[in-house]
């Protein structure tokens, strides 16, 4: 049997009293950006709160009742823990300050969200930390190696027609983000390292896929992903998600679709 280490890059909540003023924090987020917290791993930070147990229970729910699940609370002895509470965690360090995403002009050209992040040095499948008291985003290491990301702002995608698919007919740079959470999105282009697409059905993507890709985040386990060339950082399918390292060798630089298959991801090549 082997052991391997990985790196991951977390985002860190750190709640603050009122709680119900901090959710709302968190709500500003998540209606600016829906994706903002999907498939990412999360760390609840009440170092030096001294937090009742009663309390971080709530603040548990909470958060759940928005599906951001937490993997690791900071700052809380694991045996003050109840059962069924995510475990004690701690040893990270920050990373820079980066924007939570504002809104913007967003452009409906060809029935499209785009949310635009002005960040070209910056990998947007690392996560990131909120600091709800003055709407900052940082980065910390879950296990201490981290990487530090440059300011980014964020454009708020215009609302689109409930279960319509839309097509982006360029493509899709570093930094971009194209979300569209009730129907398919497809992409007459390639899409950069450092892009991102957010779809609640199936993704169609006309060229390179480089960047991130996250299809069925609806719920729906019948979505795809379609490439012309798989080159991608990450891809997820109704929340299960693989990243560049556990890809198949063979297919990578391929024509590919990608379905979900028994809670697992299936890779395939396209002819």
């Amino acid at each position: 049997m082997k052991f391997k280490g990985k790196s991951f890059i977390a985002i860190v909540l750190s709640p603050e009293q009122p709680f119900d003023a901090w959710f709302k924090e968190v709500d500003r987020i998540i209606s600016r950006s829906p994706g903002f917290f999907i498939d990412r791993p999360i760390i609840l930070d009440v170092r030096g709160t001294n937090i009742p147990i009663e309390d971080l229970e709530q603040l548990l729910d909470g958060l759940n009742e928005r599906s951001i699940r937490v993997m690791g609370i900071d700052g809380v002895s694991g045996t003050r823990l109840k059962k069924g509470m995510p475990p004690s965690f701690g040893g990270g360090r920050l990373a820079s300050d980066v924007a939570v995403p504002e809104p913007g002009n967003v452009s409906d050209k060809d029935n499209k969200e785009v949310q635009s992040a002005d960040a070209s040095a910056a990998a947007p499948s690392e996560t990131s930390v909120v600091n709800s008291k003055d709407g900052d985003v940082n980065g910390q290491s879950v296990n201490g190696h981290t990487s530090a990301k440059p300011d980014t702002e964020t454009s708020d995608p215009a609302p689109m027609e409930e279960g319509a698919s839309i097509v982006i007919p360029e493509p899709v740079r570093s930094g971009q983000s194209i979300l569209h959470p009730d129907g398919d999105v497809t992409v007459i282009g390639s899409v950069s390292s450092g892009a991102e697409i957010i779809a609640g059905g199936s993704i169609h993507i006309y060229g390179a896929l480089r960047g991130r890709a996250l299809a069925g985040v609806a719920g729906k386990d019948n979505a795809r992903i379609f490439c012309t060339k798989l080159d991608a950082e990450l891809v997820s399918i109704n929340g299960l998600y693989k990243v560049a390292d556990d890809f198949d060798a063979a297919l990578r630089n391929s024509p590919a679709q990608i379905r979900f298959e028994n809670e697992t991801l299936v890779f395939e090549e396209l002819n």
